[in-house]
Formats: structure tokens, sequence, C-alpha cells
């Protein structure tokens, strides 16, 4: 305290002294406070500081000070710290800036202070508004790497359309959809993933195929929840993911997409996509036990042999072999020229030997385009760890055009694929 100060309180006490003893111990008790409370304010740093010696006849206080005898500061409210636009990927959160330290009358007289624990400051929940930024999508429930299981069961998440534009959408078509598949089974039209995703309207879910398909038509699935969004409000919506059997074991992009218009296609905002891990625990196995080194065409048959089991701790129902000729494709229209088959026909006869007897199995071009065998009729149920095993033969009455022969076994178990193993013997023409 500067000494100015401490004169004028001085002459107040000189002042009163000649009224008596009482009246110059009722004055010296608030003077002391007072002087303790200049000692705080006056000084720039934050160490302790011991009452005043210029009041003797004031013993210091062993117990909290009074509100009417110790003035009280209060500490100034966390400002919080700036924030960035968040992306269509994220949430914009505020973490609160720590409250500056400020010294109390009860630390300089050195008295004990309860703790004070200051308010947590709430998450920011309203949006940073950018003109021109769009609609922000955010998934919960579905992450990046997440399983999901072929033939499983359903896996529900959300996804929020939150307005981050400073402008309101009247229309927003909600979209969800899952892109092109390597795991796919079949490649023609596309590469698409087999099951459906359910929307919640209401009480009621509503169906629809899981792939975006060839076209920007999958975005008219969520033309009739279309909603009006204003600056900063959002809408949640629920599904439900499940995927077929048959699928493969790949990666599946989930995408989610806010649309203002089915004919133009005209998003509003970015797109936000989830990898998901497509697994299968139920997948037979197909092991060729014997195949020829070397194929000819002509009239003799080629013997092939094949080992379907069930390596799961599951039994299957019906497991069947699967036998595809990828070297004889539908579109392969020199094969049957240099054949002299007419179009369509092909020059390949499958048989399986069936309970002691040779029996012919028809053919067909799958999804594939290419020549698959119809083993219906072959299936056995196998048992958790249990095998069946297979004889095929194959003749091939024209030479192909090319220089190989590929043959490709697997195996179907319930719907469940097994991973096909290829043969390429020597093609001799």
């Amino acid at each position: 305290m500067n000494a100015s100060v401490i004169n004028r309180f001085a002459k107040i006490v000189t002042a009163g002294s000649a009224k008596g003893r009482s009246r110059r111990l009722a004055l010296t008790l608030p003077l002391a406070a007072v002087i303790a409370a200049g000692a705080v304010g006056c000084t720039s740093d934050t160490t302790t500081h011991a009452a005043p010696s210029t009041a003797p006849t004031l013993s210091t206080p062993t117990t909290t000070p009074t509100p009417t005898t110790t003035p009280t500061t209060t500490a100034p409210t966390a400002t919080p710290a700036p924030t960035t636009s968040p992306t269509p990927t994220e949430t914009a959160t505020t973490a609160p800036a720590p409250a500056p330290s400020t010294g109390s009358p009860a630390a300089a007289t050195g008295a004990p202070v309860a703790a004070k624990t200051p308010a947590a400051t709430p998450l920011r929940t309203t949006p940073v508004l950018k003109a021109g930024s769009g609609v922000a999508i955010r998934f919960d429930g579905l992450v990046k790497g997440q399983h999901i299981e072929a033939g499983g069961g359903a896996v529900a998440f959300s996804v929020t359309w939150t307005n981050t534009d400073t402008k309101r959408f009247d229309t927003v078509i909600p979209v969800v959809a899952a892109h092109f598949f390597d795991g796919a089974q079949c490649s023609l039209p596309a590469r698409m993933a087999d099951g459906t995703i359910e929307r919640k309207d209401g009480s009621t879910w509503t169906s629809f195929p899981v792939s975006q398909g060839t076209d920007v038509g999958y975005a008219s699935r969520g033309e009739k929840v279309a909603f009006g969004l204003a600056p900063g409000a959002s809408r949640t919506f629920r599904f439900r993911l499940r995927l077929d059997a048959g699928n493969n074991p790949g990666t599946l992009g989930v995408e989610a997409e806010a649309v203002s218009s089915v004919a133009s296609f005209v998003k509003i905002g970015r797109g936000v996509t989830v990898d998901t891990t497509v697994t299968d625990s139920h997948r037979p196995k197909a092991t060729v036990l014997d195949a020829p080194g070397t194929f000819t065409a002509g009239e003799t048959a080629t013997e092939f042999k094949v080992r379907v089991g069930n390596p799961t701790r599951s039994a299957f129902r019906l497991a069947v072999p699967t036998v595809v000729l990828p070297g004889i494709n539908q579109g392969a229209a020199s094969t049957r020229e240099r054949a002299g088959l007419p179009d369509g026909a092909v020059p390949v006869q499958v048989e399986a030997q069936d309970h002691g007897r040779w029996r012919s199995l028809p053919t067909r071009f799958d999804c594939n385009g290419e020549l698959s065998v119809d083993t219906t009729g072959l299936e056995h149920a196998l048992a958790a760890g249990g095998s069946a095993d297979y004889t095929f033969r194959i003749t091939l009455s024209r030479p192909l055009a090319g220089d190989s022969f590929k043959v490709r076994f697997g195996a179907s178990a319930d719907q469940h694929r097994a991973p096909s193993a290829e043969v390429a013997p020597e093609y001799a023409g």
C-alpha cells in the first residue's frame, strides 16, 4: 500500500483519539480489515501476505471472516476459447479456458477457505454457421472398420443432418446407401452388395436395397421423408443394415448424403462415408484333391476330385460344391465361331458322380458372365468339422479360342460361399 493511503487512515485514527479509549477500539477493527483488503488490492503477485503490524491491538482471526468484516472478490467468468468451423464429420465443441488466479482476503490473512469448484462450461451444441457450407452429416453407431457379419443380424445406427449454412433449405432429401462392393457375389451389372437398409419412419420401418445401384435413382428412397432445415437446425433418422449370407468378406462403404432434388441430383454439402468391414464366420471350404496336369479337347473326359468341408463350429443344413469355367464366357464369340457352334451354345459337358453313377449337369451363364455348372441335387448336410468328397469329369468337345483352360471350384453352404480354388492344367488344344 502506498504512503498516501496509510497517511489518510492515520489522520482518521488521530482525529478520533480525543473521544476516548472505547471509540479508538471501535475504529481500530474496521481499519485493520480495510488495510488487509487494501494490501490484496494493491499487490501485483499472488504471494500470501501477513496481517499489517500497524494495528497491534487487533489479533489475527483464526476462523473464516464473516461477510460483514471481510470483503470477498468474485473470480472472473471463464471465457470460452475460440472455435473453428466443424467439418461435416465432426461436431464443434468448446473447451473452457482456465480461470485466472486471483488472491482473496482470506488468503492474505492466512485463514483457511473451502475450495470452490468452478461450474463446468457446457459443450457447444449450436453449429458454427458459414455461408455456403450446406448441410453437415454425422453417423452415430457406425464407425470405420466396424464388422458387419454376412448373413448375421442387423446393425443399428443413426444419421443426423444439420444445416450449417446461413440460409434455410426448404427441401432436404436424406439418402443412405452403400457403394460398390468388391466382395459382391455378382459383377453384372455392377458389384453391389446383397442386403437391405431399413429406415425408421414414424412407427414403421421402410426397407430398400443396400446398394446405390448403377444410377442416381437411389436418391428417390428418401423423397417421401424430405424435410426443411432452418440455419442451425438438425434432423435425425434411425437405420438398420443387414447383409445377405452370399456376400464375401471385404470393405463396404456406407454413404449418407443430402440432396435437394432427385431429378437433378443436386447435393447440399458433402456426403459422408463410413468404410465398414464385412466378415463371414460361416464359410465352407473347398479343396481340390486331384486335377490333371494337362487337358485336351476331344471326346475323352478329364476327372477332377473336390472336397467340401465345414471348418466352423455349426452344422450346415445344405452344402454343395460349385463349378465355374471362367475361360468360356458369354462374350467370347470367337469361342463359338472356332467350335462351329450356334450362338449361345457351349462346347463343354460336365458330369458328377452321384450314388455310384454319372449324372450330366446343366450349365448356364451366371451373373458374372461366366459359364457356371448347376450342381443342384448334390447337396449334403455337414456337421461341424465334417466334409464330403465329389468327383467331376469334364469333356470339351471342340477346341477353345486361346491356349488355356481353367476350372474354378468352390462351395456354398446355407448361402455362405467358400473362397474359390482355381486349377489351370496345361491346355493341349
